[in-house]
């Protein structure tokens, strides 16, 4: 494992949605705060940003390689050259003050999204999961859903609620507390599972990415030169690269003049591989 390098200092109000995409060569990743997508090519080393319409949070790829993204107006499909969104789905059109945060493509191509209160005001969003384009609830009472991942074998999805900091595993139809957190980890964002199985969680307020087993226990803690680290996600030719993105949201100027790189996106050579995205089934227009 070697020290994170800096890849594109793009001073992100908020970094997140982490998407490696085998297809293009290329991590895509969006910037909440400053409503923009973002994509970054490994092997050019070029950076690209593109304004979006409104608010964005998440990405994954449909069976054609096209980009889903979850919006404050639901889940769409985008044209990542021009930033055009067309709507496909709203699973809360009637919850005023809500809106999609963390999405996940399944192993079985069934699209796991996640909703919550805009500001996180209170436990009134929700875990959906998207089969043939129809979502049934699989969670509710989630403040900031977040940290979507599947295990290696596909029969367990790990989901994050950052504000209680509840690490879940959903396994045999089953919702189980795997880990909570508290003032002596911090506070759990965005997470990826290598090919090991092995858990690598964002910490939001402490500036690292954590490795932790399946069964919950911390083993690897990565220091990272910012101290808003929002998530991570494995890619590059052989998925031996974690990219990180981090954020300024909380940042005095002063803070952000002092700290130059944060709110950049930041990749980490690892001694173990990740896994491909999965793809989600949605239907053909």
């Amino acid at each position: 494992m070697n020290l994170p390098i800096s890849a594109d200092p793009a001073k992100a109000g908020c970094g997140e949605g982490l998407l490696w995409d085998e297809h293009r060569g290329l991590v895509w990743w969006v910037d909440i705060a400053k409503e923009a997508l973002h994509s970054y090519d490994p092997a050019t080393q070029h950076a690209k940003r593109v304004a979006m319409p409104y608010l964005i949070s998440a990405l994954a790829l449909d069976q054609n390689g096209d980009l889903l993204i979850a919006t404050k107006y639901g889940l769409g499909r985008v044209d990542p050259e021009n930033g055009t969104i067309v709507l496909l789905h709203d699973p809360e059109p009637d919850a005023a003050g809500n809106r999609l945060n963390d999405m996940l493509a399944g192993p079985d191509g069934a699209l796991w999204i996640g909703t919550m209160s805009e500001g996180a005001k209170g436990p009134t969003g929700a875990l959906y999961r998207y089969a043939d384009g129809q979502p049934k609830t699989m969670m509710t009472g989630c403040t900031i859903s977040n940290g979507l991942a599947s295990s290696p074998d596909g029969t367990r999805l790990y989901f994050v609620d950052s504000v209680p900091g509840i690490l879940h595993v959903y396994e045999d139809d089953i919702w189980q507390v795997l880990r909570r957190f508290d003032t002596s980890t911090g506070k759990p964002d965005g997470l990826t599972v290598d090919a090991d199985g092995t858990l690598w969680i964002a910490i939001c307020d402490r500036g690292q990415v954590i490795g932790m087993t399946p069964e919950g226990e911390i083993t690897t803690r990565i220091d990272l030169p910012c101290e808003i680290v929002t998530n991570c996600t494995f890619g590059g030719a052989d998925l031996k690269t974690l990219f990180v993105t981090t954020g300024t949201f909380s940042m005095t100027d002063q803070e952000k003049a002092a700290n130059p790189a944060a709110g950049g996106l930041f990749t980490i050579e690892m001694g173990v591989a990740g896994l491909p995205p999965h793809r989600a089934n949605w239907p053909e227009a």
